[in-house]
């Protein structure tokens, strides 16, 4: 699924590292309402553990995170990947607590597909948390005490070696394996001298992970894996004074550890321009700017987030503006201000269009920087920037846990502030930054070329074809589950035939939209596959009113944007809102689905940025695998088949007249909901979609033919794309599936919840990651349509292991289906994870409401919401076992593979699984 916002933020190697929380983030009008109060009691037991509680009772789930203050700058030159490496070291069992951790926190609730449970590392910190339901909180206390109590005594030789290959899996598959992945490690490599902290990667080297032995990681663990190094927070649905008992009883009797130096503050500084030229096997030039900048919770911090905002957050940003929307020089720009413990970063990246020169775009964000660092910036740039960044802020209070929720807020300043109330203050930073004090910040900082430039170039070579101790050995009995009791969902109807969905949720003032209309890419008319796309790219390009800046721009100055995409049945397009700013926002957003006029300039402007985005997706081995894996099971020129987003092909031939017919004939009021949920009412929602959706007519849309599926894929075969030089193989294992409405929909998911798809624990991911190495991560996954669906397993392997990691795909989808089956203790424990981990989908306010539009969108009411929780706890090992029989099918099964073909093709030709067929990136059979 694509979404329309413009400016991401570039993503830094998300699996081992969490941004700051205050990076890229704007603040309040000094008037503005006072930020809700997040309520804490912190208190320290003897041996320095610091405790902090926060009771949230919205939903009826516990979570736990432990910030260990630790992190890669804590290594040293030679050992580096150490506290990412230990990370994992973590999930691999303890004394009481053996085998995986993950099993045992999935039992206990903890949901992983909605980050309920994980543990990242960054250069100055390491977390885990879990969320888990209420009753079940003795438990996770156990299992998380005994890891610190006793995992030095457990570590084995076979445990680090193969976390060792996993991790160095994580660095293929994050830094190696991605177009431009090695941008983060050549920056920070250069921008920082030699003795700096920040000088290497958080992943480390493949070298000095292959050279950690025992002793290294056993000495590791015991200097930072103390109480008194520790910040455990309990947030959630729990009593404090069970809490504190619990606390006590399991964490009271570890021993501190040695008093820690701390790093002081150390900020680099360059003197001239470094410039680092990069060929590199990618499809459009790229260009890294980036600057020595101060560490977090300091007022230019403050002052550098609101300048990142000002030059690129949104189309109307002088970055955006100048090299994207006028100039077309750049396919995106983004700038961010990357803070961290004693020094930051801020970054500038530019993509080049093809032709475009990367000398020229570096002199455009030269130009807007000297012209901010000069004449400075206006006060209504400065009001956006803050009105979004108290978005954003408000928005990390809406969860209890996971990534950057109020648990990780309270860690965090309580970690490097040693205070978890610092809201007020911290808030006060961003309030206080004005339009000088911007300016000031940019001249001080990044006006001048004492900075590190890191360009990427296309590579055209080709190749040929308790005080008392506790008795840890017992586990805490796992606690009596309460029905969840999903949150009423409240409906209503206009003259107009559009549904109103409503779910109410005043916890804070913030209310999430969610559109979903039937114009989905099922719908693209043939041969311009990519029409419902760009649709959705540029619906918010004009109406006859407003043109594509002013609509950014008043979104903006609310502190919200749109954001959307085109599924198979349905495109949609969100907003989140602080309710103050609900009603002028929605009349933009109604304005824009109601009236989108697709201005000409701003049509080809995207199509060519789309163009753009294929090129970079056919570098990219599972963008490859996802558009190739429904055309196995429906066939290329199937509704459901064709590629979602088109192909270079069909994408030349989509003219802006497309995309008006589309639009006229396939949004329309009687195919469409509004969800709204959050702090407002359903009278509320249906006045304020009266005024801004009731002068909309036009009946509903014509339903979309299905014809019979014309599978690509034959029995017998082996479908391969090549990728040369790729660091890893991603392996798809590809079935049909029934329909969402299928009677055994619920025993068919616990089918897959034992395959991949539920967690962690899964055979798949426990054989190809836990036991062998061979990958960072299993999983599977299914896209289900109300009559039928594609149901796959899929991840990264390396690349010497292909051969073998193909056949432990066939071998364990065989034992699936026959050779070993599901037992009663599997079921039990996937219908726990599904189950106990069910509440946490209803955390987030737009995850609430793109559920809603799911279960609208196949017609089905929304009382699955509830029967999906209550339905998995009472289906049966008989149920599975019929489900398994009627849909394990391995001859129905197609593996894909995309990798280096010089590379894998002649072992996987020699295992006998079937005839190895050569695709081309759009899924031809290549003649060979």
């Amino acid at each position: 699924m694509t979404r329309i916002v413009r400016h991401a933020l570039v993503a830094a190697m998300a699996a081992t590292m969490v941004a700051p929380l205050h990076a890229q983030q704007p603040a309040p009008p000094s008037a503005a309402p006072s930020i809700p109060q997040v309520r804490f009691e912190k208190y320290t037991l003897p041996n320095g553990l610091d405790v902090i509680l926060h009771v949230d009772r919205k939903l009826p789930m516990v979570h736990v995170n432990q910030w260990y203050h630790v992190g890669s700058k804590n290594e040293r030159v030679g050992r580096t990947g150490f506290a990412h490496l230990f990370e994992h070291m973590m999930f691999q069992g303890s004394k009481n607590v053996s085998g995986e951790y993950f099993t045992h926190v999935e039992r206990a609730g903890a949901n992983v597909r909605e980050g309920g449970v994980n543990g990242t590392t960054n250069s100055d910190r390491t977390n885990y948390f879990a969320t888990v339901p209420s009753a079940n909180l003795e438990r996770l206390l156990w299992i998380e005490s005994d890891r610190l109590a006793t995992l030095a005594d457990v570590l084995t030789e076979e445990s680090l070696r193969n976390q060792q290959d996993v991790v160095r899996n994580e660095r293929r598959q994050g830094l190696e394996n991605q177009p431009y992945g090695r941008w983060y490690s050549l920056l920070t490599e250069n921008l920082h001298p030699k003795d700096h902290p920040y000088s290497w990667p958080v992943i480390g080297s493949h070298e000095d992970l292959v050279a950690a032995s025992l002793d290294d990681v056993r000495d590791f663990f015991r200097r930072y894996y103390t109480p008194n190094n520790l910040t455990l927070v309990v947030a959630g649905d729990f009593d404090p004074a069970e809490a504190k008992r619990l606390v006590e009883k399991y964490f009271g009797d570890l021993p501190p550890g040695p008093a820690l130096d701390r790093h002081a503050r150390y900020v680099p500084r360059l003197e001239g321009e470094k410039v680092i030229e990069v060929s590199d096997r990618v499809p459009q030039e790229r260009v890294y700017v980036a600057w020595p900048a101060p560490q977090f919770f300091t007022g230019d911090e403050a002052n550098l987030d609101m300048a990142a905002s000002i030059l690129s957050s949104g189309l109307a940003s002088r970055l955006n503006r100048t090299l994207v929307y006028d100039r077309q020089l750049a396919s995106d720009v983004s700038a961010f201000n990357w803070a961290s413990e004693i020094s930051g970063m801020f970054i500038v990246v530019a993509t080049a269009r093809p032709g475009a020169s990367l000398d020229d775009i570096q002199r455009v964000i030269d130009e807007e920087i000297h012209k901010v660092a000069t004449e400075g910036v206006t006060p209504a740039e400065t009001e956006r920037a803050k009105t979004k960044w108290e978005y954003e802020f408000v928005t990390g209070l809406e969860a209890i846990g996971g990534f950057g929720g109020k648990a990780d807020r309270l860690a965090q300043y309580n970690t490097f502030l040693g205070d978890p109330g610092r809201f007020d203050e911290d808030v006060a930073r961003y309030r206080a930054v004005t339009p000088e004090s911007v300016k000031a910040a940019v001249a001080r900082w990044i006006d001048n070329r004492n900075r590190v430039v890191l360009r990427f170039h296309p590579e055209t070579s080709v190749r040929l074809a308790g005080s008392a101790a506790v008795d840890r050995t017992q586990a805490p009995p796992l606690g009596t589950d309460r029905r969840f009791v999903v949150p009423e969902v409240k409906r209503a109807q206009l003259a107009n035939g559009l549904e109103v969905h409503v779910v109410e949720r005043p916890d804070l003032p913030k209310v999430a939209v969610a559109l979903g209309t039937r114009a989905g890419a099922a719908a693209d008319p043939a041969g311009k596959e990519g029409v419902a796309h760009l649709t959705v790219a540029t619906i918010d390009m004009g109406t006859p009113t407003r043109n594509a800046l002013e609509i950014e721009s008043a979104l903006g100055d609310l502190g919200t944007s749109m954001s959307g995409f085109a599924g198979r049945q349905y495109s949609s397009l969100g907003m989140e809102v602080l309710k103050r700013n609900l009603r002028p926002a929605l009349a933009i957003f109604g304005d824009v689905v109601r009236n989108a006029t697709f201005p000409q300039a701003d049509f080809d402007r995207e199509r060519k940025r789309h163009l753009d985005n294929l090129a970079q997706a056919a570098n990219n081995p599972n963008a490859l695998a996802a558009r190739v894996r429904p055309m196995l099971v429906y066939g290329a020129e199937h509704p459901l088949g064709r590629p979602l987003q088109g192909v270079p092909g069909t994408v030349e031939r989509i003219s802006r007249d497309d995309l008006v017919a589309f639009h006229r004939a396939t949004w329309k009021p009687a195919s469409t909901t509004i969800v709204f949920t959050g702090d407002i009412t359903l009278e509320e929602a249906r006045a304020l979609a009266q005024e801004a959706f009731g002068a909309w007519s036009g009946g509903a849309a014509p339903a979309v033919k299905m014809p019979a599926p014309r599978p690509l894929a034959q029995a017998g075969r082996i479908y391969l794309i090549d990728r040369p030089d790729a660091a890893q193989t991603v392996v798809s294992h590809v079935l049909p599936a029934p329909g969402r409405t299928a009677g055994d929909y619920l025993a068919f998911r616990l089918v897959d919840a034992v395959w991949g798809g539920g967690g962690f624990g899964t055979r798949l991911n426990l054989n190809l990651r836990e036991e062998k190495g061979y990958s960072y991560g299993v999983f599977s996954n299914m896209a289900l349509y109300p009559d039928n669906g594609i149901w796959w397993a899929a991840g990264g392997v390396q690349t010497d292991k292909t051969a073998e990691s193909v056949a432990e795909f066939a071998s364990e989808l065989r034992g699936l289906a026959a050779a070993k089956p599901i037992t009663a203790p599997e079921l039990e424990n996937a219908r726990d994870v599904r189950v106990r981990g069910y509440a946490q989908q209803f955390e987030g306010l737009q995850r609430v409401a793109q559920q809603v539009v799911d279960l609208w969108s196949l017609n089905l009411p929304m009382t699955e919401l509830q029967r999906e929780a209550d339905g998995t706890q009472a289906v049966t090992l008989q149920a599975v076992t019929e489900a398994t029989r009627k849909y394990v099918d391995p001859n129905r099964a197609t593996l894909l593979l995309v990798g280096d073909r010089a590379k894998i093709e002649e072992k996987v030709r020699a295992l006998g699984l079937g005839e190895v067929v050569i695709l081309d990136a759009e899924g031809r059979p290549l003649r060979m």
